[in-house]
């Protein structure tokens, strides 16, 4: 049989066609194991390598250190024009480079695709008055200290969601002095069923367990777009509340890569996205779709500029 001879591939931006990848791949998670980011990292890893995307090796690093900065800056500094080095960053590195000061950031990384986001829901005990988040901004209005709201740690994204429901309903942060920080999201948990807060705001994941069993009631998740998880809690944007905050995670790699590298990089996360792998993990662990590779450096941009305004507000940023 005759055989035809391929066709260039053909590349939308003009960039030159690259043969990407032809060694193996590093990519750091700049966080212990364990965590998201080491997570998201090895989930990336474990589809390229098992649902054959590349063929090369794909390994992944860990360099844990003031909340994704050290890491960050470790690549940006070394790793400069290198395409075979990748990491994984996310809303919490642009929070850990604001309240650090830092002067390594998510904008001078290169990136590739937003893979997937955590929404945060925000609850109430069972038997709360507070039915709806207009309930909230009312109580709220009324007197900017009157609900206790339980969360993570101060500065983290819970506390910025918090204090941008304060914000939505016209309060002054800076007064505001009503939020509990807790360790870990079982002794968060047990201050909202124990009702010593009104309010708790969380990882959804985290606070799963106890909607579904209805020892708590979830008003809102912080996503744009509902849960396919959970298709009846609304959001917050539904109910008259213009927030939308999730703990979205990014793939990116080092400043000034070849442009035919970076494309073929993102036909590469297409592809890991669009994997069993990636879904499976996706469906069980309750992740929001925010897939993308277009617009990322805006997006950056407006999030830096969001965690900025709202860390200033809470005195965070000195």
């Amino acid at each position: 049989g005759t055989s035809a001879s391929p066709a260039p591939a053909a590349s939308g931006t003009g960039a030159a066609v690259s043969s990407y990848p032809t060694k193996a791949i590093d990519i750091m998670a700049p966080a212990a194991t364990g965590g998201g980011f080491d997570t998201t990292a090895r989930l990336v890893q474990k589809a390229l390598t098992e649902e054959k995307i590349v063929s090369q090796n794909v390994t992944v690093s860990n360099v844990p250190g003031s909340g994704g900065v050290v890491g960050m800056g470790q690549l940006i500094k070394q790793n400069d024009k290198d395409p075979y080095k990748l990491i994984v960053v996310g809303r919490v590195t642009v929070g850990s480079q604001v309240t650090a000061k830092s002067d390594v950031k998510v904008a001078q990384l290169t990136p590739i695709a937003r893979l997937m986001a955590e929404t945060e829901v925000i609850v109430t005990p069972k038997d709360s008055p507070y039915k709806s988040i207009k309930d909230v901004l009312d109580a709220l209005k009324k007197d900017v200290n009157g609900i206790k709201f339980a969360g993570g740690s101060a500065g983290g994204i819970d506390h910025e969601l918090a204090a941008l429901l304060v914000k939505a309903a016209g309060g002054d942060v800076k007064a505001w002095k009503s939020y509990v920080p807790f360790a870990g999201g079982g002794e968060a948990a047990a201050a909202i069923i124990g009702g010593q807060v009104q309010v708790g705001i969380s990882g959804f994941g985290e606070f799963k367990g106890q909607i579904d069993s209805g020892t708590m009631k979830a008003l809102a998740v912080s996503s744009e777009a509902p849960l396919k998880a959970a298709p009846n809690i609304p959001t917050l944007r539904s109910q008259g509340a213009d927030i939308v905050v999730v703990n979205w995670r990014m793939l990116a790699a080092p400043p000034n890569i070849p442009a035919g590298d970076l494309e073929a990089l993102k036909a590469i996360a297409k592809k890991i996205h669009d994997s069993k792998t990636w879904a499976d993990f996706s469906e069980k662990n309750n992740w929001f779709d925010n897939f993308t590779t277009e617009g990322l450096v805006t997006f950056v941009a407006t999030e830096t500029q969001s965690v900025t305004a709202t860390l200033t507000d809470l005195g965070l940023v000195k």
